[in-house]
């Protein structure tokens, strides 16, 4: 069954993780994104195109539904495949990969309805939108990409590029059979957070859980960004190096679903404000056929990872930056620098 899904898990014919010929460059989504918007017919443009100020700017979700922007059914093979290199501009090959897994599976979820002799227009997946917000390529400007199990959010501001929040879902965990049996879509993630978890001694371990019980879902949904105001969890300063190091794999498998430059910039970023003030955090079972939930927070990040409900077939992933969520501070520098108004003369 799963052949047929995963070849339907490509755009138009366009396989998603296609070869990237040389790594890609921040000023490379501008070139893309214009001409992915100057392909679109007005109508399309439209639906695709909205101002910087735009409310639905901050709107970000991961359930199905509709959402601000043009959907893919309402694409040509020649414009989907525009987008396709639009997001090889900020994803790695890894994060493309993620992306046709989840494609396959939400493929999966409607092939499975069909089969209990129902249909779901929840699981549809041609129900994933683009959106631009203000003119790509004069400062600031955005643009999402949304669907089920998923939200890619890039804020463009004086060449700097902000990338949360980033959500990334998955069901069924890992496809069970044809040609990509095993695939697991954040697969190595969940196996750097269990090597964390496994190098801690009894009374590391007795810090770092926080309950004996998964959350129902990440606690970072949209509308609740700020829920997780204060740290919990063992800091990272009373780990050893070789434990750090297990954290930074971490940090590194999630970063690594972007592509070079934003992944090597959000990690710096982390490292500047102290790895040592991070801290690690655990729910649920402690072991991976069980339900389980882990977190990440520095002062520079929040990084969830859930089993939803305890379900180990249903994992959410979320990002947030809390300073940078839709390029909050670099926006208020930017607006400082360049719209404050002049001082008063006499």
């Amino acid at each position: 069954m799963f052949n047929a899904l995963i070849a339907s898990a490509m755009f138009a014919g366009v396989a998603w993780c296609s070869a990237e010929p040389a790594v890609p460059k921040k000023t490379d989504s501008i070139f893309a994104t214009f001409e992915l918007v100057q392909s679109l017919q007005a109508d399309q443009q439209s639906e695709a195109v909205f101002a910087f100020d735009d409310p639905q700017r901050l709107h970000w979700m991961f359930l199905p539904g509709t959402r601000a922007g043009l959907p893919l059914r309402d694409m040509t093979s020649a414009q989907r495949e525009k987008l396709q290199a639009l997001l090889r501009t900020v994803l790695s090959a890894r994060g493309m990969q993620d992306l046709e897994g989840i494609y396959a599976m939400e493929v999966a979820l409607q092939e499975a309805a069909k089969r209990r002799g129902r249909e779901d227009p929840t699981r549809d997946p041609d129900q994933y939108e683009f959106a631009v917000f203000g003119q790509c390529g004069d400062d600031p400007w955005a643009w999402h990409f949304e669907g089920h199990h998923l939200s890619l959010n890039f804020t463009h501001i004086d060449n700097d590029v902000s990338v949360t929040p980033l959500f990334i879902g998955v069901a069924p965990f890992e496809i069970p059979d044809g040609p990509h049996k095993g695939m697991r879509v954040l697969g190595d993630e969940s196996d750097a957070g269990f090597s964390l978890l496994g190098s801690l001694d009894e009374e590391q371990r007795a810090r770092a859980i926080i309950s004996d019980r998964v959350p129902g879902d990440v606690h970072t949904v949209p509308g609740r960004e700020d829920r997780l105001a204060t740290t919990e969890g063992i800091p990272l300063r009373e780990l050893d190096e070789s434990q750090q190091d297990l954290t930074m794999n971490i940090l590194r498998e999630y970063a690594g679903i972007l592509q070079g430059e934003l992944a090597e910039a959000e990690l710096e970023r982390i490292e500047d404000a102290g790895i040592e003030h991070v801290h690690f955090a655990w729910a649920g079972s402690t072991s991976p056929e069980q339900g389980h939930y882990f977190r990440l927070h520095g002062p520079t990040f929040i990084l969830e990872y859930d089993c939803i409900g305890g379900n180990t077939d249903h994992v959410h992933m979320v990002w947030h930056d809390p300073k940078r969520n839709f390029g909050e501070d670099p926006l208020a520098k930017h607006r400082q620098q360049h719209h404050a108004r002049p001082p008063a003369t006499d």
